[in-house]
């Protein structure tokens, strides 16, 4: 593996304003289907999840890379034997990492597994939220989200109105998440686009925040400023309070699970085979 940070020319098709005026801070790869990445503050270094195949397949191919706030990959293959994992979220000392059907819990500090976690029932886990302590994991082609504390996983919510549900964040009294939308086709593609949906902890109900936005991926949230990603077409959006969104970048295809910390954005492009980071405004 090529271990260089590369050009801003191989990661980005073409921007608009407001993130045109800052410029990438670092882009690194190459990689193989990178599709989500997340900020380890406990250790100042982003967790990149690398699937190495095809997304739906358990080769054991997968693995996570390390990379510092500077874009270094400091370790290509710090865990390796995974299938084609994907969202991750940190609980304690452990990091959770959705896999196909499994489950992965991870020493935070070590890179061993811990366990991995078989969930009955499930299809294809996909993204992950955490408040620190407990984690709701999205099932993309099972339309659920399942719940996890303490090594435990239980089916949250199941509803169709989810839509493929893909990215998840959570947000204070609620969960955000993006869809990817209805009647989806061979190609990924879909019949309506899917919808920026908000899902009440305590009710479980279920609001549109923005309709038909896109084949949402990566939802995340900078200040006041939601920001979420497009994998089919590389937009990247900003939701304000009202579901007042914009295009406020745009990437090649394959936009995946995005992540934020301070002001900097982490952008995984899984075609492009990149991870980049960008300021925001």
């Amino acid at each position: 593996m090529n271990h260089t940070i590369t050009s801003i020319a191989t990661v980005l098709i073409a921007l608009t304003s407001p993130l045109h005026a800052n410029p990438t801070s670092w882009a690194a790869g190459p990689f193989d289907m990178p599709e989500s990445a997340i900020f380890d503050a406990a250790h100042d270094r982003v967790i990149v999840s690398v699937i190495q195949g095809h997304p739906g397949e358990a080769d054991g191919n997968g693995h996570l890379a390390l990379l510092s706030l500077d874009g270094d990959i400091s370790e290509p293959s710090w865990v390796t034997g995974l299938d084609a994992p994907k969202g991750m979220a940190i609980v304690g000392e452990t990091l959770l990492v959705a896999d196909l059907t499994r489950l992965h819990e991870i020493d935070l500090q070590t890179g061993r597994v811990l366990r991995s976690l078989e969930v009955d029932g499930a299809v294809f886990l996909n993204d992950i939220t955490s408040d620190g302590k407990q984690a709701y994991i999205s099932d993309f082609i099972g339309n659920r989200i399942w719940h996890y504390r303490a090594g435990d996983m239980t089916v949250w919510l199941e509803d169709e109105a989810l839509a493929y549900p893909n990215g998840l964040y959570l947000d204070d009294e609620r969960i955000v998440v993006g869809s990817w939308g209805q009647g989806m086709r061979d190609d990924f593609s879909t019949e309506v686009p899917g919808a920026l949906l908000a899902v009440d902890l305590e009710t479980q109900a279920i609001n549109t925040i923005v309709p038909s936005l896109g084949n949402l991926d990566g939802v995340a949230r900078i200040g006041d400023t939601l920001l979420v990603s497009d994998w089919i077409t590389g937009q990247l959006f900003s939701v304000g309070a009202d579901g007042t969104h914009t295009v406020v970048a745009e990437f090649p295809a394959g936009l995946a699970d995005i992540a934020t910390y301070e002001n900097t954005l982490i952008l995984p492009s899984m075609l492009e085979g990149t991870v980049s980071a960008r300021t925001y405004p």
